[in-house]
């Protein structure tokens, strides 16, 4: 599995928040420099209000009504029920408040309010020439906002085959059957899918011909052995007839290897819970050896395992045990962790690697030199480990959990 801080998708994740934070900040920073810039406009405005009416001769409501509609200042009846006074500054205060005009401002729903009261005439008044500047701010900020989730979801879309695309091909390593559907897409990912869907295949189209050849080499092979061994059956018992038999016998058991061979390959594991010394004795049943020269200790448990392909590299393995022993009896071992095989014997005269290999042979003994390699390859399916030593004339052949 991903590791969540190595994940593509967590990564997305990390750079759409930060990308938002920083938005946000910014956005907040930006309202705040608009708010600071309106106070200022609104004390510019205020003091030239006074200015106006302190230079203007003493005149009527009316003409100062009229002389400050066209400074952009717009009468207004009276103060709205949800007008606020601003808060102004001490030194900006005292401007204002020091003319024969006095100018209190106020803030309700539509904007700013000033109030002057010029000896008997106390007149409100709207600016005009005051700018919505916020709603730049806010148009900005959705604007970017509504970029960068488009962004988000889009890269979203984009990467979610991804984990699809994982998930089939985990499944597929456990030996399901993996199906990739064509994309339509002109993306990397897409271009991806679609050439390991088309890998895939020509895959399963050339793992299907080798299914068939060796399916149909083995059947052709199993019919004259079959009418062979019946022939020799019924000829009389000598040395000639004996070794013709002893072949035949030989050439059953390798094309059985071959088709445990053409299993594994086929991924088809089926695991579930199997008791390990029915596997065992089963597999001395088929081998039909001597229980008395085999010896079984602590394997009274059971193990997860498909047993078909377990009980084929138990197989290989006691066999390759029993056969290549010096004294007998043989000796298989179980504890919560392994199960080991140990027979007395001569050195290997190569290093075990390549006796693990297919085709190798130990002893010259007519074999394919696939037991071994059987063993192995159905413990690396099944995700254990084969672990061999000899110690003191003693073969140690170990399937660890």
């Amino acid at each position: 599995m991903i590791s969540r801080r190595h994940s593509v998708f967590f990564k997305l994740h990390a750079f759409f928040a930060l990308a938002l934070i920083v938005l946000s900040l910014l956005f907040i920073s930006a309202l705040s420099e608009q708010k600071e810039q309106k106070f200022h406009l609104l004390a510019h405005r205020s003091m030239e209000l006074s200015r106006i009416l302190e230079e203007a001769p003493i005149r009527t409501c009316m003409e100062q009504n009229q002389e400050l509609k066209e400074a952009g200042f717009r009468p207004i009846e009276t103060l709205s029920p949800h007008c606020e006074p601003i808060p102004i500054p001490p030194p900006m205060r005292a401007k204002l408040q020091s003319r024969n005009v006095k100018v209190t401002i106020y803030k309700d729903h539509n904007g700013f309010v000033y109030a002057l009261a010029r000896e008997n005439c106390t007149m409100y008044y709207r600016d005009t020439a005051e700018e919505p500047t916020y709603y730049f701010v806010w148009f900005l900020f959705f604007a970017l906002l509504g970029g960068l989730v488009s962004m988000y979801l889009l890269l979203w879309s984009n990467l979610k085959p991804l984990k699809a695309l994982y998930e089939t091909i985990h499944h597929y390593g456990e030996g399901e059957e993996m199906s990739i559907s064509h994309s339509n897409g002109k993306d990397e990912i897409a271009l991806i899918s679609n050439a390991l869907s088309d890998a895939l295949e020509k895959q399963n189209r050339l793992k299907k011909s080798r299914e068939l050849f060796l399916r149909n080499m083995m059947h052709e092979l199993k019919t004259p052995i079959t009418k062979g061994k019946f022939i020799v059956e019924l000829e009389e018992n000598t040395p000639n007839i004996t070794l013709l038999g002893k072949l035949f016998t030989r050439m059953e058991h390798l094309i059985s290897q071959m088709a445990q061979v053409e299993k594994m390959h086929a991924f088809s594991l089926s695991t579930h819970p199997c008791s390990i010394k029915n596997m065992i004795e089963s597999t001395i049943d088929n081998l039909l050896l001597n229980e008395e020269n085999i010896e079984i200790q602590g394997c009274d448990r059971e193990i997860e395992v498909d047993s078909a392909l377990f009980t084929s590299a138990l197989q290989n393995l006691i066999d390759n045990a029993y056969r290549h022993a010096t004294a007998y009896p043989i000796l298989i071992r179980c504890d919560a962790h392994k199960i080991c095989i140990q027979n007395s014997g001569e050195p290997l005269k190569r290093p075990v690697e390549e006796a693990l290999q297919a085709f190798v042979t130990e002893r010259g003994d007519g074999g394919l030199g696939l037991g071994l390699y059987i063993a192995q390859s159905v413990c690396e399916l099944h995700r254990f480990s084969l672990e061999y030593h000899y110690d003191e004339g003693i073969h140690y052949f170990c399937i660890r959990f």
